[in-house]
Parts: C-alpha cells; sequence; structure tokens
C-alpha cells in the first residue's frame, strides 16, 4: 500500500466514521482487480462530500 491509499483509506474512514485500521485490513485482502473498483468508489463518495 503506497502513501496515497493510506491517506484516502484514511478519509474514507473519518468521514463514514468507521476504524481506519479495519479498512487498511480489508484493503490488503481484495485482489489488484477489487482495490481498483473499491478506489473508485472510495474516490467517488469523497468528492461527493
Amino acid at each position: 500500500m503506497n502513501s496515497k491509499t493510506a491517506k484516502l483509506l484514511g478519509k474514507y474512514a473519518v468521514q463514514k466514521g468507521v476504524s481506519e485500521k479495519q479498512l487498511k485490513r480489508e484493503w490488503l485482502s481484495l485482489s489488484q482487480f477489487e482495490k481498483d473498483k473499491k478506489r473508485q468508489e472510495i474516490l467517488k463518495e469523497i468528492v461527493k462530500a
């Protein structure tokens, strides 16, 4: 996980009110395809807020 991804997950965790640590664990368990899809979903959510 690079620093851009870590920052993105951090912002998303604060916005959603969930544990950043748990989000990072889930992120590391995803395949590359799933990570790309999840990253796009997260970016859409952050832009809306």
